[in-house]
């Protein structure tokens, strides 16, 4: 009961899909109990797409996407656009003359910025602020909102099935003719955001500096970007990214609800059939921007293989595991070797480390900080007071390191997390927006929606072996990235040297 086969045949019976020839995919689920539709449109673009010099367009260019277009967000656009590109020129020359030396520069920097502002005042006055939401809000959309991962970036909300042809309109508007218009104050909002996330945060600066240091691939940039890249971007970057990675092909539009599938496909070829993607070389790296994403190097006499923070926000010791990523057989194991560590009181983690007094505090993550390219299995504890920080660590990897031997797994934690995980599974698509989500991102990673079923039928026919395996290969001391955090009064250890960038 709840197995894969009866998931599968559920979803089989409620869920079809179709592809438009421009590329653009929709998957369709049938759920008639209310008179309600959950939307998601899932852009296979993210962080890690972006190029250097450029980081955080994608998370700036998600915020953007709500300003409208020349239909929407504006009382006359034919006044405002002017007024926009003339913005544009003025931020180019600001942006040059910044860039240079001496009281003239300096003087002329005033006059640009006045201009600068002067001309968002008057573009303003045509504007209407948040028009987009608040035209779908008006008709009973809830939830409307996006997110921005290394991953992806996904667009969504709930409204009435009798208001989907408004949505899908309104997608169209979104996506095949937009107006970036308010960039250069939106930018403060997202620097705002940044400082929240990052400067302000306890460990922000931390797992930036963690992140830069243990990967090499583009997943060693935050997310939000740097603040000296989102400064520099203008509205032809954002332009020209939109262009290179929002076409149709790169789109994957997930239906849940009290829909028709062939009403669905005369509403997609109305409003999104004759769009045709619009592919731009991306535009070089923002000059200057190499050496300021560059991190410092690893202190002379450090251990490559860690690094040592300080904080208030510590103690915490957390060790990253390097793994490939796509393999979605995989990736379910490694689900449930972080179940198998730490998801209740009955976990190796919480009886070996919380129970006798060691830790505060564990958990794991079983894909840092993204899943389509390789990255890192996370697992992390905070020590209790008067444990340092290296005891900890070894108690930490004592259960960690231990799975992948033979004989260490029992068959009884399997079924516990099995149990467990299939309950997971059948409560991440039990309303329209989870089941939306579960669609269009396995749809988008590993090529199916299917892969819902298929990761729960992967699971069933798990063996310990299996699950050993993976640990083997996976919990091992040459594939790790510690990171230690330690108290202002903590004394650093003798063997260790504090990053560069920390704090004192």
């Amino acid at each position: 009961r709840g197995g894969a086969a009866d998931l599968g045949a559920q979803l089989d019976s409620r869920v079809s899909e179709f592809q438009l020839p421009n590329g653009l995919r929709f998957i369709v689920a049938e759920r008639h109990a209310a008179p309600t539709v959950a939307c998601r449109t899932y852009a296979d673009v993210g962080a890690f797409d972006e190029a250097d010099g450029s980081t955080g367009i994608a998370h700036l260019l998600e915020h953007m996407a709500f300003k409208g277009s020349s239909r929407i967000g504006t009382r006359d656009f034919r006044q405002e656009e002017p007024l926009l590109e003339a913005a544009d020129e003025v931020f180019y020359e600001l942006r040059e003359v910044e860039a240079q030396r001496g009281s003239v520069a300096s003087g002329k920097v005033a006059t640009l910025r006045d201009r600068l502002a002067s001309l968002q005042e008057q573009a303003r006055r045509f504007q209407i602020p948040n028009d987009f939401g608040s035209i779908l809000e008006r008709e009973g959309a809830v939830g409307l909102n996006a997110a921005t991962s290394q991953d992806s970036t996904q667009y969504y909300c709930s409204l009435p099935a009798n208001k989907l042809e408004l949505w899908m309109a309104m997608e169209a508007e979104r996506f095949r003719a937009p107006v970036f218009r308010g960039l250069y104050s939106e930018k403060e909002v997202v620097l705002e955001e940044r400082s929240a996330r990052v400067t302000q945060a306890p460990l922000g600066r931390y797992l930036e500096r963690y992140q830069s240091l243990a990967f090499t691939n583009n997943y060693r940039r935050p997310t939000i970007g740097y603040e000296a890249d989102i400064r520099a971007i203008g509205r032809r970057e954002l332009q020209a990214f939109f262009r290179q990675h929002y076409g149709p092909a790169a789109l994957t539009i997930a239906i849940v609800g009290d829909v028709q599938p062939e009403a669905v496909r005369r509403m997609a070829e109305k409003y999104f059939g004759d769009w045709t993607a619009s592919v731009e070389a991306v535009p070089p790296a923002l000059t200057g921007s190499g050496p300021r994403n560059a991190p410092p190097p690893v202190p002379e006499g450090a251990n490559s293989s860690e690094m040592w923070w300080r904080s208030d926000a510590g103690p915490l010791v957390m060790d990253g595991y390097y793994h490939d990523g796509g393999d979605s057989k995989d990736a379910v194991v490694r689900d449930v070797l972080c179940d198998i560590l730490y998801n209740s009181r009955t976990s190796r983690l919480y009886n070996s480390l919380i129970r006798p007094g060691t830790a505060l505090a564990c958990s794991t993550v079983a894909a840092y900080p993204g899943e389509k390219y390789d990255g890192m299995t996370l697992v992390y504890a905070v020590p209790a007071e008067g444990v340092d920080l290296r005891s900890c660590a070894a108690a930490l990897r004592g259960q960690v390191e231990s799975l992948g031997r033979d004989g260490a797994l029992l068959q009884r934690e399997l079924d516990r997390v099995r149990k467990s995980y299939r309950i997971e599974v059948l409560q991440s698509i039990s309303n329209n927006s989870s089941l939306a989500s579960a669609l269009v991102q396995t749809q988008a990673l590993t090529g199916s929606w299917r892969t819902v079923v298929s990761d729960l039928e992967a699971l069933e026919q798990l063996t310990v072996g299996d699950v050993e395996r993976v640990a083997s290969r996976l919990f091992r001391p040459d594939n790790r990235f510690s990171g230690f955090v330690l108290t202002n009064n903590q004394r650093l250890p003798a063997d260790a040297v504090l990053d560069p960038l920390s704090p004192a």
